[in-house]
């Protein structure tokens, strides 16, 4: 059992760093917003609004 949870961390781990990094590449312009993956949109957009929150 802990071998089962520890891939699905592994997996799910290595979908949010890639995600990570495609927003990276938006963020220096070498990607286009449609080009993002969903997961990525889901970090941007949750970026967005805690730097939006912060500035308030």
């Amino acid at each position: 059992m802990r071998q089962k949870s520890f891939l699905t961390w592994k997996k799910h781990h290595k979908r949010r760093k890639r995600a990570k990094e495609k927003v990276k590449l938006y963020e220096q312009g070498k990607l286009k917003y449609e080009e993002l993956p969903r997961l990525a949109r889901e970090l941007l957009a949750r970026k967005r609004r805690q730097a939006a929150r912060s500035a308030a």
